[in-house]
C-alpha cells in the first residue's frame, strides 16, 4: 500500500465530518434564508458551513480538533439523553403496566399459591407434542 493511500485513509473521518456537518449547516442556513428567519444566526451559520466544506475538501487534517470536539459533545449528549429516555420509558411505560397487572392479580411466578408438597405444574397439551420442538417460534 502506498504512502498516499495510507495518508488519505487517515484523514477520511475529518473529511466526512467537514462535508457532512458543513453540508447540514449550509442546508439549515439556506432554509432559514428562504423562510426569512433567524437572520443573526444565519450570519454565523453560513460562514461556518462554508469553512467546514472548504476545509473538508481541501485540507481535512485541519478539522482534526473540531472533529474531536464534536465527538466529545456527542458523547456527553448521548450520556445525558440515554438516561433521560430510559428513565421516561421506565417510569411512564413499564411501571404503570406493572402496577395495572398487579392490580388485576397477575402472578407469573405463582408466589401467592397455597403451600403444597410439589410446585410442579403439568405441561400443556401443546408442549407434549414433539412437533412443538421442531418449530418453536
Amino acid at each position: 500500500m502506498s504512502q498516499s493511500t495510507v495518508q488519505e485513509k487517515s484523514w477520511r473521518a475529518e473529511r466526512e465530518f467537514g462535508l457532512i456537518v458543513g453540508g447540514m449547516l449550509l442546508l439549515l442556513a439556506s432554509w432559514w434564508i428562504y423562510r426569512g428567519k433567524f437572520h443573526s444566526v444565519t450570519q454565523i451559520t453560513l460562514p461556518i458551513a462554508a469553512l467546514l466544506l472548504l476545509l473538508g475538501i481541501l485540507l481535512p487534517r485541519a478539522l482534526m480538533y473540531p472533529n474531536r470536539a464534536w465527538a466529545a459533545l456527542a458523547e456527553v449528549l448521548s450520556f445525558i439523553s440515554t438516561r433521560i429516555i430510559l428513565a421516561f420509558v421506565y417510569f411512564v411505560v413499564i411501571t404503570p403496566i406493572g402496577v395495572v397487572k398487579r392490580l388485576f392479580g397477575w402472578d407469573p411466578l405463582n408466589r401467592r399459591a397455597a403451600a403444597s408438597e410439589s410446585y410442579w405444574r403439568p405441561y400443556s397439551e401443546r408442549q407434549r407434542n414433539p412437533r412443538h420442538y421442531e418449530k418453536m417460534f
